[in-house]
């Protein structure tokens, strides 16, 4: 008797796109067929048969489909799987790792142990700078792109393209990211809040219950693994 499985496909056309989204939950998205490129605050993930894509929960990323669409299975993680970052496999056997999510679940966690890390996808090479100061520094962000040597403009386009989001909604991200981590000890809040740089208290409560539902205090109750992810509409 095969063992239930909430695994769902999803089917693609060729040449569309998916606007940024929001899981809450974590999950595990097999590439079947087709191809796409997935796009979030961790950089670009090229997915083709073979891919396996482990997301964190609440991660937001968009994705945009190859001339031959894509069919996709995704598959819930549990808790005891979820990874603290996204991750990115190459499967041995493409038919069997279908299997594994259609009839056989519990095999999960074989499928990922034997999978190889994906190497990362290569970015522009003045972006990791940029993102790197749009983390540690308040420097407006105009000034971050004359730093680099690029306009504006350009950082902006090359950023939506790679990562799926404007350079401000990635700093926003980066250091909610960052704050999230934070939660996971017991400084003050307002520490919090003053270490991932966040104008006070109250906006960090703000931007973090728009993209968990939960304010900071709850989640530290809570404990156990989240994700900070973009959200539509950041709070000011």
């Amino acid at each position: 008797m095969h063992e239930h499985s909430d695994q769902y496909e999803t089917r693609h056309d060729a040449g569309g796109a998916l606007r940024t989204h929001r899981h809450g939950a974590a999950y595990a998205a097999l590439v079947v067929e087709g191809s796409h490129i997935e796009a979030s605050a961790d950089g670009p993930v090229e997915g083709t048969p073979g891919t396996l894509i482990l997301h964190p929960r609440y991660h937001a990323h968009g994705n945009r489909f190859g001339r031959h669409g894509a069919h996709v299975l995704n598959l819930p993680l549990q808790a005891a799987l979820e990874p603290l970052a996204l991750r990115t496999l190459r499967v041995v056997n493409v038919a069997h790792a279908l299997e594994v999510f259609r009839r056989a679940p519990h095999e999960l966690p074989g499928l990922i142990a034997a999978g190889r890390e994906a190497d990362p996808a290569a970015l522009l090479d003045w972006q990791p700078e940029f993102l790197a100061a749009l983390m540690r520094t308040e420097l407006p962000i105009k000034r971050i792109a004359s730093h680099a040597s690029v306009s504006i403009e350009h950082a902006s386009r090359s950023f939506q393209k790679t990562h799926g989001m404007s350079p401000q909604s990635l700093r926003r991200e980066l250091r909610c990211r960052h704050a999230l981590t934070l939660l996971a000890g017991d400084a003050a809040l307002a520490d919090v809040a003053a270490d991932s740089g966040f104008a006070d208290q109250s906006h960090l409560t703000r931007t973090v219950r728009a993209v968990t539902g939960l304010p900071p205090a709850r989640l530290r109750r809570l404990g156990g693994q989240v994700n900070c992810v973009q959200a539509t509409d950041w709070p000011r």
